[in-house]
């Protein structure tokens, strides 16, 4: 009775939005001011007894099946977004921890928290992805797009704005397993891509093999922080979706590493999950999803250019996009419920349906966003005079 009085007393503290909790002993009470409840959760058994840390706990009791969650789930990531202090109140003890240290040490960190997640298995992702293996936001140039036609439109959208032309050199980090390089390749530019995941080592060069492109495209087992621009440069730099890896601790190492490695003149285009505010990762999420995460503001991106010479060209927000291809991935990660059961067990499906679910929504209703930032290393004269052609089919950049 004591626990359960502790869970109504966070459940009745918690600001925006109405909602039902239907607790184990029968007991039903609504939450909030409004007159309908938005979603209810509903309790199939006592949930064990600690709160230390209440996202992290809510998520675990929901990833082993003591409550399910009844109606919407944006109306449940809004209420979540608005109350972090009261459901992470270690989060500036956690901002603290973030990792630091020597560069060697931060290899290691980085090493393990990419195999915790990309390291799961190249079967598994091939189970719920579609044929190009993209784990990113893809781009919906038009509604009734298929989640792969959209994923090779995100990775031309990432080309036409770096103006990929033959002979280029680009350099793509965090490469995943390859299909940006492989269409880069084919526009016949030479690429070098960096992984730290030995699974997407490995599945990349057998699909950039098949494509016959392995004398055009190189894949490298690399940390970025390994680097060095004194030795290699390139025309061109493409990032997406590894940002998110660095830690603020870090963005300066990363954008040292990648100014270092541009010519004079050259572009790159960063393309990562955002947010408003410099918050700490969610605590869940950094535990079970990613651990080593961060979600950079857009005001710390920006911050690190003038030091860099980096000069901002064009950003773009693709946030419904991305919502959107995450409720693609839930629907056919719902689908081969059977074939990853045999892998991972039912916890497992459980706590990743909570990761996509929950991410679609706070891309909808919360504070989370991405953004693609196109940057030059110092001035670059031969620009499109606009970026029209980006989101017109066909039509070719109007020069200077």
């Amino acid at each position: 009775m004591l626990f359960k009085t502790a869970l109504h007393t966070l459940f009745g503290s918690l600001q925006g939005e109405t909602f039902q909790v239907h607790y184990w002993d029968g007991e039903d009470r609504r939450y909030g001011d409004g007159i309908d409840s938005a979603f209810t959760l509903r309790f199939h058994r006592e949930p064990p007894v600690h709160l230390e840390n209440p996202l992290v706990y809510l998520g675990e009791c929901y990833s082993d099946g003591v409550y399910d969650i009844d109606g919407d789930w944006n109306a449940l990531f809004r209420l979540i977004n608005a109350n972090k202090v009261r459901l992470i109140p270690d989060a500036v003890s956690r901002t603290l921890q973030r990792v630091g240290g020597t560069l060697g040490k931060l290899k290691r960190h980085q090493k393990d928290n990419i195999a915790h997640h990309y390291d799961l298995g190249n079967a598994f992702y091939r189970l719920w992805l579609d044929d190009t293996m993209c784990y990113s936001c893809a781009f919906f140039r038009h509604p009734d797009d298929s989640l792969e036609q959209a994923q090779l439109n995100k990775i031309a959208l990432c080309l036409d704005k770096l103006g990929i032309e033959p002979g280029m050199r680009l350099l793509d980090i965090g490469c995943g397993w390859g299909q940006l390089a492989i269409a880069a390749a084919e526009r016949g530019a030479r690429v070098v891509g960096l992984t730290l995941s030995e699974e997407q080592a490995t599945g990349a060069r057998i699909r950039i093999a098949e494509c016959g492109l392995s004398d055009r495209v190189e894949i490298r087992l690399m940390d970025y922080l390994d680097l060095n621009g004194e030795v290699e440069r390139f025309d061109r730099i493409v990032s997406v979706g590894m940002f998110e890896h660095v830690g603020s601790a870090h963005y300066t190492d990363f954008f040292d590493r990648a100014a270092d490695s541009l010519e004079p003149g050259g572009l790159m285009l960063l393309h990562s999950i955002t947010s408003l505010s410099s918050d700490p990762p969610n605590p869940w999420v950094d535990k079970h999803i990613f651990p080593g995460g961060q979600i950079p503001a857009v005001a710390e991106i920006i911050a690190q250019l003038a030091g860099h010479d980096l000069h901002l060209l064009h950003v773009e927000s693709l946030r419904l996009h991305y919502a959107r291809t995450l409720e693609h991935w839930l629907e056919r990660f719902n689908g081969e419920h059977e074939a990853v059961r045999a892998l991972f067990g039912e916890r497992f499906i459980r706590m990743w349906t909570l990761y996509l679910k929950g991410s679609a929504a706070s891309f909808r209703s919360a504070d989370l966003d991405i953004h693609q930032f196109l940057l030059s290393k110092g001035l670059n004269n031969h620009l499109p005079r606009h970026w029209g052609h980006l989101y017109h089919e066909g039509e070719a950049p109007q020069r200077w």
